[in-house]
């Protein structure tokens, strides 16, 4: 059996669908191997870095093992940034990557890029087959690493070498497929439930590494009354019209969920790696539930760290925690609740020329389907679907959190849309973004994917202009002209539509969820729509003024 077989049939077995590249003289044998396969599907991209992006969606939504190939040289190298997007947000992913033929390596050969080397950086496991006979044992490392640590693993195959034969046994998976639930010590357990028990006003803060706990979890919340403030990847699995989840943390977040984390006297973290410390609370007790030994304590000093799975840590909890009935406090920030929806509402339904962003945005959700599947690019579309975008408990969410790289949305949908071929797929980008694999509309059609891009269009980096004017500076190498992207849709074979109002995108995201086609709904929103923290600081206001103040001398001087 050829090397190349020996890869895709242990991909196979290991349940990946989907190979996401671009065919080259180093990795021909590998896409061969793909020919006449039912149960594993090359899929041709029309750039390797959203076949990456695309590997890196399936990986996140299934929490299953997918795969990425590129050839020698620029092949490979274009993967990247959609593996250090997998890296970044804990998402198995292996690279398979050519090479010129083993003989030539280390010569300065013709599209020889040393990537064993290249890929360790963003890997946890990067190895080179020089033999055939180490084909099984690399791969088969490198699976295991990367569904172990819930990251992308490398291995790069010789030109030469993906088409020796390798003689040997089948692969043995039994130890890749294994899992494990680590429960924390009794002890630990009790010293926990003794912090909560002495609090009076608890907050739980979740993260994605509570999605397998979510009933858990809201179990718990109930049971000792505390409020659900959220980082923004748990949006995959918390019910934004639950009235105990208050919200997010942090400057994409709401007044509710930081007011709440200032306020309170114990912080539950759970499933969650939060990085901005100077949301946390002062003087609060801390616990922390992660089955990463490494993530506890890694942001904030823990009274009471819990080593386990979330699901195992939590129900130890509600195992010894009494009901807490503090009407009051729940009171409290439900009424703050209340206010900040109303205040949202009333951006939410204006329907002004240009469109807000925020109107957009709780359109699309109004008009989701029940199990849709939002992916969100990077930018100020991320703000807006952080507050305007309510997901419910049976849609899912995922956008590039960690890295927050631009162009994820689309070739994420696409990744999406395969894995999940019966449900709504929602890619929802700003200009920017988009612009920068617009190619893989192409992939979009050429495989009829029905998934519907959503493109917020205020020709310019909003997210970058918010920076620079927090720095006080003026708003500047931002602006950009657009495409008509509706016409390019077309020209793409896909369905292109334009909505100005509210009216008309009311009637744009019908025709795009009715068709089977891919849609792209491109919306003019108003470019100078402010994105304001919870809590906005005299320092910040004051930044903001003397950008504003640069910006109009500069118009004055123009």
């Amino acid at each position: 059996m050829k090397v190349a077989d020996i890869a895709i049939n242990l991909l196979s077995d290991l349940g990946v669908k989907h190979v996401f590249g671009i065919p080259g003289d180093a990795i021909n044998d590998i896409t061969f191997a793909l020919e006449n396969r039912d149960e594993i599907d090359f899929v041709l991209v029309r750039h390797e870095e959203g076949g990456a992006f695309a590997a890196s969606a399936q990986a996140k939504l299934t929490g299953n093992l997918s795969c990425c190939v590129g050839t020698a040289g620029g092949g490979a190298i274009h993967l990247l940034n959609g593996l250090y997007d997998a890296r970044h947000d804990h998402a198995p992913v292996l690279a398979i990557t050519g090479q010129v033929d083993s003989e030539f390596i280390g010569t300065e050969y013709h599209q020889e890029v040393d990537l064993k080397k290249l890929f360790e950086d963003v890997t946890v496991y990067s190895e080179t087959i020089m033999d055939p006979a180490q084909a099984p044992r690399i791969l088969k490392e490198a699976c295991k690493a990367a569904i172990e640590n819930r990251a992308p693993a490398h291995v790069c195959i010789p030109n030469n070498i993906a088409s020796a034969d390798c003689a040997g046994d089948p692969i043995n998976i039994a130890t890749l497929l294994a899992t494990r639930e680590v429960s924390p010590s009794s002890d630990n357990l009790d010293h926990a439930a003794k912090l909560i028990d002495q609090a009076s006003k608890p907050v739980i803060l979740a993260g994605i590494g509570g999605a397998e706990a979510a009933q858990e979890i809201f179990d718990l919340a109930h049971r000792i009354d505390a409020p659900i403030v959220r980082t923004l990847r748990a949006k995959d699995w918390l019910d934004d019209d639950d009235p105990i989840c208050i919200g997010g943390l942090g400057l994409l977040g709401g007044k509710p969920g930081q007011d709440s984390v200032e306020d309170c006297d114990l912080l539950c973290i759970i499933g969650a790696d939060f990085p901005y410390q100077e949301f946390f609370p002062k003087d609060a007790k801390t616990i922390q539930i992660d089955s990463n030994r490494s993530q506890i304590g890694k942001r904030l000093d823990i009274d009471a760290p819990l080593i386990g799975s979330a699901k195992l840590s939590v129900q130890g909890i509600l195992d010894r925690v009494p009901p807490k009935d503090t009407e009051t406090q729940r009171k409290h920030w439900i009424d703050k609740v209340k206010d900040q929806q109303d205040d949202w509402s009333k951006i939410e339904k204006s329907d002004k020329s240009p469109l807000h962003p925020a109107s957009v945005m709780s359109a699309i959700g109004d008009h989701a389907a029940d199990n849709a599947i939002f992916l969100v690019d990077t930018g100020t579309t991320t703000a807006w679907a952080a507050r305007h975008l309510r997901v419910k408990r049976n849609q899912r969410f995922t956008l590039s959190s960690g890295l927050g790289t631009m162009a994820f949305a689309l070739s994420g949908a696409n990744g999406a849309q395969l894995a999940y071929p019966d449900r709504q797929v929602i890619a929802i980008a700003g200009d920017g973004a988009f612009n920068m694999l617009m190619g893989e509309l192409l992939t979009a059609a050429e495989y009829d994917l029905p998934i519907t891009a959503v493109v917020f269009d205020n020709s310019k980096l909003g997210f970058i202009a918010l920076e620079q004017e927090a720095k006080g500076l003026p708003e500047h190498a931002i602006a950009f002209k657009n495409p008509d992207m509706a016409a390019i849709a077309q020209a793409c074979g896909c369905l292109g539509l334009r909505a100005e109002n509210i009216k008309e995108l009311s009637s744009a995201l019908s025709q795009a969820f009715a068709s089977k086609k891919p849609t792209v709904i491109q919306v003019p929103v108003d470019p100078d729509a402010l994105i304001m923290p919870p809590n906005p600081t005299f320092s910040q206001a004051q930044k903001f003024a003397v950008a504003k103040g640069r910006e109009m001398l500069g118009k004055l001087r123009s």
